[in-house]
């Protein structure tokens, strides 16, 4: 079955906290039924849950914190107004902290399976978002090989096709390896072979990575194979359209995205 297509609303965050309502009724005019969020620029998540129940968009997934602790009952009271089934990490609780030695890998996993078995009670899943750095090795193991020997195989891995490229590894059999876990997917494109570096930076939404230059495309137009790297994907629901910065018309860069993505037969749209 064809996965259907959504959005990271991330990518549309200037343009959203200039103009929520605006801009996600864009997002709908242009075919999408479903959409990522990733907070709520300009708006909230009681006003966005009215808006998309207006224009019939759905929010399977959201780019959100884990669901233990303080934030616990917060979360999965906001996941359950948005409809969530998938709760998945933009960037893991302490950013490239968990990635020092194997055995804070392995207590990251414990976080996140935590999280699942919470999330769980009101039948919503967990997941982890993945960016380049993340797919290192340690020790001469891939980490998120580790990461996934120690969480139960519902909590998801939502894989985003540029930065596995980036990171040296084929899309595709990344795709295939983590099997029922990549449930959710980025289509994103992009120069994969570019000198740009990226550095953290401290947001209100918590520990981003920035680029010294853009290499992010709209989809079809950069060096990923997006065809290929989706050919196997059996068991993906939702493939997403995202790019975290872009040269031209952020707006533009999405449609673009969208008619590639559903006009090559790797996702469908209402449009």
């Amino acid at each position: 079955m064809t996965p259907e297509i959504t959005v990271q609303l991330y990518s549309v965050r200037d343009n959203a906290a200039k103009d929520y309502e605006g801009t996600i009724r864009a997002i709908a005019d242009m075919g999408f039924g479903c959409v990522e969020p990733a907070g709520y620029p300009g708006s909230s998540a009681e006003a966005a849950a009215k808006l998309f129940k207006e224009l019939g968009l759905r929010a399977p997934s959201a780019h959100i914190g884990l669901p233990i602790g303080d934030a616990k009952n917060e979360i999965l009271d906001q996941a359950q107004l948005m409809g969530h089934e998938a709760l998945i990490t933009g960037c893991p609780p302490r950013f490239k902290e968990h990635y020092v030695s194997m055995d804070e890998v392995k207590k990251m996993a414990e976080l996140y399976t935590e999280a699942a078995a919470n999330a769980a009670e009101v039948g919503i899943q967990v997941g982890y978002h993945n960016h380049d750095w993340d797919l290192c090795e340690i020790d001469g193991v891939r980490a998120y090989k580790v990461f996934m020997e120690n969480t139960p195989e519902s909590v998801l891995w939502e894989a985003d096709l540029f930065w596995v490229a980036r990171a040296g590894l084929d899309p595709a059999a990344f795709v295939k390896e983590i099997g029922p876990r990549g449930k959710y997917l980025h289509g994103k494109d992009g120069r994969v072979k570019t000198d740009a570096t990226f550095v953290e930076k401290e947001t209100e939404d918590g520990k981003i990575m920035v680029s010294d230059s853009i290499p992010f495309l709209p989809a079809g137009t950069g060096q990923v194979d997006l065809v290929a790297a989706t050919k196997d994907a059996e068991f993906t629901k939702y493939i997403a359209v995202e790019l975290d910065s872009y040269e031209g018309d952020m707006m533009q860069a999405v449609k673009q995205s969208y008619d590639y993505l559903t006009q090559s037969g790797i996702a469908k749209g209402n449009k």
